[in-house]
């Protein structure tokens, strides 16, 4: 059976593999390369998802940034169990992690927030996330008066809008192959180290 894919390099660690194939994925995706599914489960059991945007990444986990007050920041005070999904189409590859969550610090998220644009960190301010909205105009008054009160651009970053960290328990690569039977390699954390094994498609 011949293929124009590669079979996943089982000899690196996963972060590195993670890089090389994120680094792939910043070339041939037109919208968003850093965007991933991020899957929490509520007080009452039940699962919820969205996409999310990755920030950063080292050996720690994955980094993304949120309203602490939205339906998947109670979800995540609730239940530290989290999964996340990259699916890079063109280069028809998905990443999996599942992990715990946990906030960052104020420091780091502050360096954050205050690289962000203007609009967005007024945004932070006039979004109760996740909240009904009753008329688009009610948010638009909202970022208005927000807009005045910062009018000096001094837009400090809100209590509710953090940083998070994903800390990857299970990290599963996969590349699709021919007639389905596609390549997966799954990495496990035992202690403080990963134990990889090949899984049938």
């Amino acid at each position: 059976m011949q293929s124009n894919q590669k079979l996943i390099n089982s000899n690196k660690k996963p972060i590195a593999l993670f890089q090389e194939w994120f680094e792939e994925a910043k070339k041939s995706e037109i919208n968003d390369p850093n965007a991933m599914n991020l899957a929490t489960i509520s007080s009452d059991g039940k699962p919820s998802s969205r996409i999310v945007l990755l920030k950063s990444y080292d050996e720690t986990g994955f980094v993304f940034y949120t309203n602490s007050n939205s339906k998947k920041g109670k979800a995540i005070q609730k239940n530290v169990s989290v999964a996340l999904n990259f699916h890079w189409k063109t280069l028809q590859r998905q990443i999996r992690i599942e992990g715990n969550v946990s906030q960052i610090s104020s420091t780091d998220a502050d360096e954050y927030y205050n690289s962000r644009p203007l609009g967005s960190r007024i945004g932070a301010w006039a979004s109760l996330q996740s909240e009904e909205l009753d008329d688009r105009s009610t948010l638009i008054n909202k970022v208005k008066e927000f807009e005045k009160k910062f009018s000096d651009n001094d837009v400090p970053r809100p209590v509710h809008w953090n940083g998070y960290l994903v800390t990857p328990l299970l990290i599963e690569f996969w590349q699709d192959m021919p007639f389905r039977l596609h390549d997966r390699l799954e990495f496990r954390r035992e202690k403080d180290d990963w134990v990889t094994r090949k899984l049938y498609p």
